[in-house]
């Protein structure tokens, strides 16, 4: 079983692992060097490719090697995968050398082997430093080079950690020293993903986090808590390395929406899986999240822009405010460098942290609560936390804006729990959930309204007197909508 960490990197970074990172470990280093080139076989029809399974061919001095990966897991960016190699005495692929037991049943390698074809193809010079240390024995590579099809390229910068011998968090503290000296984020994409994404040419979009997290009503305190850092973390790792390959704003939207969904996991799970990692990793998601605040504004530039959705109508027509929002786009992107961001020291190390946890699960030598099962404590955190939206809304009174914004973390935060936990009561969860999303998807429309009256005030737009009457008819009309949503929020029967 391969264990690995990937990291994506920049171009200097092999003088900074040779001054700045090895000479200070307490290691025995072996350093080699080789240029590798990959060919990537699949057939017409992607069989390999969708059942998770990478074949490809390498070519080093004159030396061929076959290697199949089968599907395994990605945990934070740590990545494991059965691998399989068989040494060829040509370039020319043949799957039936290996063992016909690592394929499924239902896998005709005789017939799927007269169908392969070559996809693509990885050629990078790579730089691998063998690092063995008391603790273990750490393969550590850096290459560079272009993962290619016929038609397009995408450059390979990365560091991949591998584990010879001994326990995985030696792969995390060096790790941790690479993310301290360069920029550097871990990766959840393989380069033969890379490949086939670049093969098929098709634009990659962001993506909504599910209604609910995946749970069993047998999942102990310490799985649940698992499964929604890897969730958080995987939302949190595909979007960064969208954006940083498309530039596309909407990204950075899922971005903050992983943080902040990271963030609820571990304040959530924290009473009652004590840990001083825990602690510090909570200490500097608070951190993280306030770096990325100024995404809300972000948020409500793309909102007031769309051609669909509720400022459709009006705002897209306006060309005067269209290339002012336009502008203050651009500008929120240039004062806070999203690229620099993701690829900053506080994000690398929230990610290995929170990978680490994974793996380490510190929890269990400071507490006993790891096995009791989540069920256990799911309707005292649900009960809490609605409990506390609750108490912020009046029954009598009505909301104006100010107040409704005000209401947004704690209401937040309460739906968030609800993501986490209503999978454990699909029989009984219902339409719970429908007037209080509503609610916060009214805040959003509200922060974008206040947005667009303070633009009013700097851009010209035509008949502005007009265009400021329809934003306030606007704002009344959402209002009441909003309020009847409370109304009935707040007479549905709780589903724990």
């Amino acid at each position: 079983m391969e264990i690995e960490l990937k990291l994506v990197v920049e171009a200097d970074a092999l003088s900074v692992l040779e001054d700045e990172i090895l000479p200070n470990l307490q290691a025995t280093i072996t350093r080699s060097s080789k240029d590798v080139f990959n060919e990537y076989y699949d057939t017409p029809e992607f069989l390999l490719g969708s059942r998770k399974i990478g074949f490809r061919v390498r070519a080093i001095d004159g030396r061929f090697e076959q290697t199949v990966k089968t599907q395994g897991q990605v945990q934070g960016g740590l990545h494991q995968r059965p691998e399989f190699n068989i040494d060829l005495p040509s370039p020319s692929p043949d799957l039936r050398k290996f063992d016909r037991g690592i394929w499924g049943e239902d896998f005709d390698v005789d017939e799927v082997n007269k169908q392969i074809g070559k996809l693509f193809t990885t050629h990078f010079h790579r730089t691998q430093f063998d690092i063995e240390t008391d603790d273990g024995l750490v393969e550590l590579v850096l290459d560079s080079g272009e993962v290619k099809t016929q038609d397009d390229v995408l450059p390979i910068q990365e560091i991949e950690l591998e584990l010879k011998r001994g326990h995985a968090s030696l792969l995390f503290d060096i790790a941790a020293k690479i993310c301290v000296a360069m920029p550097a984020r871990l990766s959840n994409v393989t380069k033969a993903a890379r490949g086939y994404r670049l093969l098929k040419g098709a634009r990659t979009k962001s993506i909504a986090l599910p209604k609910f997290l995946p749970l069993d009503n047998t999942d102990s305190t310490e799985l649940g808590l698992c499964k929604a850092i890897e969730c958080s973390l995987g939302h949190w790792q595909f979007h960064q390395g969208l954006y940083l390959e498309t530039q596309d704003p909407k990204a950075l939207t899922q971005v903050r929406e992983s943080l902040l969904l990271l963030l609820q996991s571990v304040s959530l799970y924290l009473p009652v899986l004590q840990s001083d990692a825990l602690l510090r990793i909570h200490k500097q998601l608070l951190q993280l999240v306030q770096q990325w605040s100024w995404q809300e504004d972000l948020s409500s530039i793309h909102q007031l822009r769309s051609r669909k959705g509720p400022f459709c109508k009006r705002v897209p027509k306006n060309l005067a405010m269209m290339n002012y929002l336009l502008g203050r786009r651009e500008g929120l992107i240039m004062a806070y460098e999203p690229q620099t961001l993701l690829m900053s020291n506080l994000s690398s190390q929230v990610q290995l942290a929170a990978s680490r946890l994974l793996v380490e699960k510190p929890w269990r030598e400071q507490t006993d609560g790891a096995d009791i099962p989540v069920r256990k404590h799911a309707n005292g955190w649900l009960s809490q936390s609605w409990q506390t939206v609750m108490q912020s809304l009046p029954r009598n009174n009505e909301m104006n804006s100010a107040k409704y914004v005000a209401l947004e973390t704690t209401l937040k935060q309460s739906l968030l729990n609800g993501f986490l936990l209503g999978d454990l009561f699909v029989d009984s969860r219902g339409n719970f959930r429908a007037p209080w999303l509503d609610l916060l998807q009214g805040i959003d429309e509200l922060k974008a309204i206040a947005f667009l009256q303070e633009a009013t005030l700097e851009c010209d737009v035509d008949d502005p007197l007009e265009f400021r009457q329809w934003i306030d008819e606007k704002l009344e009309s959402l209002l009441a909508v909003m309020e009847r949503s409370r109304k009935i929020a707040m007479q549905a029967e709780v589903y724990w």
